[in-house]
Parts: structure tokens; C-alpha cells; sequence
């Protein structure tokens, strides 16, 4: 095993993520968080309807009360089904991006994350699949994200002035399968 220096900002979940992103492809992390995102919002949304309307579905007989359960299962399993799809056909992008000269705080975790592009052009990252990182200002990382509708989401962020940045440079399967999930 190798020995990890404690300054050292990519720690091994990162670069194990970095690694795959590489290759234009989700971890089996990223793509699990991805899908099932929205089971927090219909659980907090589903818990106010039980308590609500569960006395009141006593009045359904056995069979009603069933029928709505599987209903509701059958919904649900749809909705997870769609996202896995279109998150295992989606396309991996990356870039590398720059900080700026001042950074997010990390309390300030409901701001986008916002980085520069070479041309200046604004990046914002509403969410982010990576753990933290402390980002250092002026400084150039590589980074790995999905567009997902109005908004992107990071994957992974390394230095890129990093010993080791070379190994986390698109590969050549990269920009093909760019192309390919593109379309």
C-alpha cells in the first residue's frame, strides 16, 4: 500500500474517482447518488401524506390499500429506472478550471461552486459528488463534471500542478465516448 502524506489535497477516494472519471465513465458511487437523489425528496414529501391520509386509508378495504401501495411502488421504481438510464448514457465532461482569486468558504455550502475557465467564462457547480476539498485560490485544478439540465455537477477535482496529475488526464477512450454519449 502506498503511504499517503497528510498534506497531500487528493485523498484515495478521490483519486480512485479520478481514475474512472478518466475513462469517461461514473463510479458505481456517483452513478447510485445520482439515481437515487430524489428518494430523500419523495420520502420527506411521502411521510406528511402517510400521516395525513393514514387513518383515513383504513376506510380502503385490503385489496384498495394494495393496489395503492403497488401503485406507488411501481411509480417510484419507474422514476429510478429513467435516472439509471440516462446517468449511465450520460456524458463525462472535463475541463481545466481555475479558482480565481477567492474561494468559497466551506460554510458557505449552499453557494454554487464557482471556477474560471482559461477564456474567463464562469463555471458553477450546484452540486457536487466529491468530498471536500479545500481549494486553494489562483491555482488550476483538473475536473471531471456531468451537465445535468440547468445545472453541473462535479465528480472529482484534482490540482493539476499535482506529482501525479498526468495519471488523471482523459484517456483515449475519453473523447470517443464524449462523442459517442453526445449525441
Amino acid at each position: 500500500m502506498k503511504f499517503m502524506d497528510r498534506n497531500d489535497p487528493v485523498n484515495e477516494y478521490t483519486r480512485a474517482r479520478l481514475l474512472v472519471n478518466r475513462h469517461g465513465k461514473l463510479t458505481t458511487d456517483q452513478w447510485k447518488d445520482m439515481v437515487t437523489e430524489p428518494l430523500v425528496t419523495v420520502g420527506l414529501l411521502l411521510l406528511p401524506g402517510v400521516i395525513i391520509l393514514g387513518p383515513r386509508l383504513g376506510a380502503f378495504i385490503w385489496g384498495g390499500f394494495a393496489a395503492v401501495t403497488l401503485l406507488a411502488l411501481a411509480a417510484l421504481a419507474a422514476l429510478l429506472i429513467g435516472r439509471g438510464r440516462r446517468y449511465a448514457r450520460a456524458p463525462v465532461h472535463f475541463s481545466v478550471l481555475h479558482t480565481g482569486s477567492s474561494v468559497r468558504a466551506f460554510w458557505a455550502f449552499w453557494k454554487p461552486l464557482t471556477l474560471y475557465t482559461a477564456a474567463g467564462d464562469t463555471v458553477q457547480f450546484g452540486k457536487r459528488l466529491t468530498p471536500y476539498n479545500r481549494l486553494q485560490p489562483n491555482r488550476d485544478y483538473l475536473v471531471y463534471y456531468l451537465k445535468d439540465r440547468d445545472t453541473n455537477v462535479l465528480l472529482s477535482l484534482a490540482p493539476a500542478d499535482h506529482p501525479d496529475a498526468d495519471l488523471w488526464q482523459p484517456s483515449e477512450v475519453f473523447q470517443e465516448r464524449l462523442a459517442r454519449r453526445s449525441r
